[in-house]
C-alpha cells in the first residue's frame, strides 16, 4: 500500500536564543575572610563596617595586612575618605593628603587646618553632615548623659547624626563627642551615613 506524499514544508532557521539577564550584583558584597587584615575578625563588631568601606574603596589599611582599627582617624584620613566618596582624585598628593584637604576646603567639608589631629567624634559628624548637604534635623539628645559636652558649631551636626543613626551612644548613655574617634568607628559611621 503506497503512503500519501507528505506536504513539504519550507525549513525554519531557528531563532536566537535571548541573551539572560544577568543577575545584579550586591552592592558591596561582604564575604567572610575576603579581608587582607590580620586584625580584624569575623567576630569582631566592626567586621561589617570594616568589609563595607574596603569593599567600597572608600577606606584601605594602614598597610596591606592591617586596618588598625584602634588606631585614631586623623582629620587627613577622614578628607581623603570623603574625597574618594565624592568620586574625587585624591591620590598622589604632596604631602599625600595635600589633593584631599584641598577638595575638603573647596567643598566646604572642612577648613583643612590640623591634617594630622586625631578627629574627634563632634568633628567627623560635622564632616559627615556638611558631605550630606548640611540638612536641618531635630532630635532629642536629653537621653545621653553628656550632651552638654557637644560644642555649639557641632550641635546641628550631633542632631542630624543621632537622627539618622550614623552616631549611637555607647553603654553608659553618653556621645562622648570630644573623645577621638577610632578608625573603626569610623568606617561604622561613614556606612551608616552611606547607607541613608
Amino acid at each position: 500500500v503506497a503512503l500519501p506524499a507528505l506536504p513539504l514544508f519550507p525549513p525554519v532557521n531557528p531563532s536566537t536564543p535571548s541573551k539572560p539577564v544577568e543577575p545584579e550584583e550586591p552592592d558591596t558584597p561582604v564575604i567572610p575572610g575576603a579581608l587582607p587584615f590580620v586584625d580584624v575578625s569575623a567576630n569582631d563588631w566592626f567586621y561589617e563596617d570594616v568589609a563595607y568601606v574596603y569593599a567600597q574603596g572608600i577606606m584601605t589599611g594602614s598597610t596591606a595586612t592591617s586596618f588598625a582599627p584602634n588606631d585614631a582617624m586623623t582629620r587627613a584620613m577622614v578628607w581623603t575618605v570623603l574625597g574618594r566618596m565624592s568620586g574625587e582624585n585624591v591620590e598622589g598628593g604632596t604631602p599625600w593628603y595635600a589633593l584631599a584637604q584641598a577638595w575638603a576646603v573647596s567643598d566646604g567639608v572642612s577648613d583643612g587646618t590640623d591634617p594630622d589631629g586625631s578627629i574627634t567624634r563632634e568633628q567627623l559628624a560635622t564632616m559627615l553632615w556638611r558631605y550630606a548637604g548640611s540638612p536641618t534635623y531635630t532630635a532629642d539628645l536629653s537621653g545621653y548623659v553628656d550632651t552638654a559636652d557637644i560644642s555649639s558649631w557641632a550641635e546641628q551636626a550631633m542632631c542630624w547624626a543621632v537622627a539618622t543613626g550614623v552616631i549611637e551612644g555607647d553603654e553608659n548613655s553618653a556621645l562622648t563627642p570630644k573623645a577621638s574617634t577610632t578608625r573603626a568607628q569610623a568606617a561604622a559611621m561613614l556606612m551608616r551615613a552611606i547607607e541613608l
